[in-house]
Formats: C-alpha cells, structure tokens, sequence
C-alpha cells in the first residue's frame, strides 16, 4: 500500500480533540527521566521519518504551521500540552 504523503506531511484534517487526545497519549506514554523521555520522544520522529522516507524538517514545519490552527480563543491544544509537558516533565529536572 502506497503512503499519502500529503496526509503525513500535509496540513491535518484531524479534530482538535482528537489531534489533542493524541499528543498527550505520546508524552504520558513514558514516564522515565526528563531528558530521556525528551529524547525518546525526539528519537521516535526521526526513526519514523526515515522508515517513511519524510524528512523531519518538512514534518515539524508542518507542525509549527498546526499550531496556529490547533490554537485560539476557543482551543487551546498547545498551551494545555505546554502547561502539560511543564508540569509532568519539567518539575522532575
């Protein structure tokens, strides 16, 4: 089965809630220490880029461009996943 590029590197047509869902299931997953989960984390994106021939840059400049999407008055993905990441995270450095 061939790969839709433009639904993995493409703009997402994911619900918020969903998308949200989502990325609080990738940092919860690992409760190890900070800087592994991180790089774990970090780890993961490049191995999954290269087995599907995505180059990271591409994917994360797509990501940076979601933000804007997942964020506004009514949503606040990003800010919750930051306070999050911050809380769960951060206060074990």
């Amino acid at each position: 089965m061939a790969l839709n590029r433009d639904r993995l590197i493409g703009m997402c047509a994911t619900h918020p809630t969903e998308m949200r869902n989502a990325m609080y299931k990738v940092i919860s997953n690992s409760q190890d220490l900070p800087e592994v989960q991180v790089q774990a984390m970090a780890m993961a994106l490049v191995a999954t880029c290269s087995a599907l021939n995505i180059d990271v840059k591409e994917i994360l400049n797509t990501v940076e461009r979601m933000r804007n999407d997942l964020e506004g008055p009514f949503n606040s993905t990003f800010r919750a996943l930051e306070a999050y990441a911050r809380e769960q995270i951060g206060s074990r450095l």
